[in-house]
């Protein structure tokens, strides 16, 4: 696992090495001291270091003779530090997909999935609301559901506009190649589920803009 352009950068050599030593399974500080060619004092720090981020544990194991012996394993929030390939199994999957049902059917699909996605998040209530605000309340929620997904989403309001701007995109290199799929079908069915019709897509990664903007008339009936 090649993970020197991720996470040695943040981390450095010795941490990232102490990383990938672990995801292997957990350690004794014997083992990790064997293993990094330094002493165990050395390896004391670099390991408060990484619990206190909160990318290792530690944990005593009793042994057969002695006193219990302090080990070590990587955490969830350690193992999301490494790169994942989630975009190349994705992209063959809907390859697979279209190829075997159709494209028709394969919106019907990511149309699903949108509705799944927005059903999972709670939407504020718009009770005792003018018809804008309770549309602007809906626009704020469907920005925090994008946000809880990792798209880093705001949005803006000038006048009867709204944007939504987002400086991040979960299908990104999907997105490069599948533009058609993920901006024009998935990425308008998420909107759509939110419950709002009247939207334009002015700006999308997968024509080459560094963020995503949609704008929606507050005013089009």
């Amino acid at each position: 696992m090649d993970v020197s352009l991720t996470v040695s950068p943040l981390l450095g050599d010795v941490k990232t090495r102490i990383l990938l030593y672990l995801s292997d399974g957990e350690k004794s500080m014997g083992g990790l001291s064997s293993f990094l060619q330094i002493n165990k004092t050395a390896v004391k720090e670099h390991m408060e270091t990484l619990e206190r981020m909160g990318y290792v544990r530690s944990f005593f194991r009793k042994e057969k003779t002695g006193r219990p012996s302090k080990y070590y394993e990587i955490t969830k929030m350690g193992m999301e530090l490494f790169p994942k390939k989630y975009a190349q199994l994705m992209e063959a999957f809907i390859a697979e997909v279209k190829d075997e049902m159709g494209e028709m059917k394969l919106n019907l699909i990511l149309g699903r999935v949108a509705d799944r996605i927005i059903s999972r998040n709670d939407f504020n209530s718009t009770g005792n609301m003018t018809e804008r605000e309770a549309k602007i309340e809906k626009l704020k929620s469907f920005v925090d559901t994008l946000n809880n997904l990792g798209y880093y989403a705001r949005m803006e309001i000038d006048g009867e506009i709204v944007r939504i701007i987002r400086h991040n995109c979960i299908f990104y290199e999907m997105a490069k190649t599948n533009g058609k799929v993920i901006c024009d079908v998935l990425g308008k069915d998420l909107i759509e589920k939110s419950g709002e019709k009247n939207f334009t897509i002015v700006e999308k990664f997968s024509d080459g803009g560094n963020k995503c903007v949609v704008e929606v008339d507050l005013d089009n009936k």
